[in-house]
C-alpha cells in the first residue's frame, strides 16, 4: 500500500494549512494510508520512508517542500509523487535534484490576481529579504503549476487544474 506523507510548514503549527489538507484528504480517501508531519521533524520523515514497504509519495507545504526535498536527496529508493506546494527554503539550502520519482510536482500559488502578489505571503516575505521563495521547489523534470491562491491556502492549491488539465491531487492519485 502507498504511503502519503503531508509536511506542514514551520507556521503549521499556529494556521493549520497542511493540517486541513491532510484531515480533508484523509477522510476523503480512508483507503489510503496517509501522515501528518510538521517541518523540523526529518528523524521521523526519515524513519517513515525507511519502514514504508511500497510506494512513498511526499506532499511539503512552505518549509515542508524543503524537507520533502531533503527526503529525496538523501535517502535513495523509488519514490511516487513528490509535490513541493509553494515552497519555501533560504537562500542556497535548495540545490537541484533528480529524483527516482514515478511525477514531481511544483505548485506556486500567486496570489488571487493570478501574478506575484502582495496577497502571496511568500513574494511578499521574498521580496523583503532580497529573493523570490516560490522559485524554491526545485528538481529536474518537476511539472509546474501556477495557483491563483495565496500560501495558506494549500487544498486549493493542491485541487487547482494547471495548464495539462492536471491537479497535483490528480497526480497524488495517479489520475490521468
Amino acid at each position: 500500500m502507498a504511503l502519503d506523507i503531508i509536511i506542514g510548514g514551520a507556521g503549521d503549527r499556529v494556521f493549520g494549512c497542511a493540517r486541513r489538507y491532510f484531515e480533508l484528504f484523509r477522510r476523503e480517501h480512508p483507503e489510503r494510508d496517509v501522515v501528518y508531519l510538521t517541518q523540523g521533524r526529518r528523524r521521523q520523515l526519515r524513519a517513515l520512508a525507511d519502514a514504508a514497504q511500497g510506494e512513498v509519495n511526499l506532499i511539503g507545504h512552505s518549509w515542508g517542500a524543503a524537507d520533502a526535498s531533503w527526503l529525496v536527496r538523501t535517502v535513495p529508493r523509488a519514490w511516487g509523487a513528490v509535490i513541493g506546494v509553494d515552497g519555501v527554503a533560504k537562500p542556497g539550502r535548495w540545490r537541484p535534484c533528480t529524483p527516482d520519482a514515478r511525477a514531481v510536482v511544483s505548485v506556486r500559488g500567486t496570489g488571487s490576481e493570478g501574478r506575484i502578489s502582495d496577497g502571496n505571503l511568500t513574494a511578499w516575505m521574498g521580496r523583503g529579504i532580497g529573493h523570490a521563495f516560490p522559485e524554491a521547489f526545485r528538481c529536474e523534470g518537476v511539472t509546474r503549476i501556477d495557483a491563483p491562491f495565496a500560501h495558506y491556502d494549500m487544498t486549493r492549491m493542491m485541487r487547482w487544474m494547471g495548464e495539462s488539465g492536471q491537479s497535483a491531487e490528480d497526480v497524488l492519485l495517479g489520475r490521468k
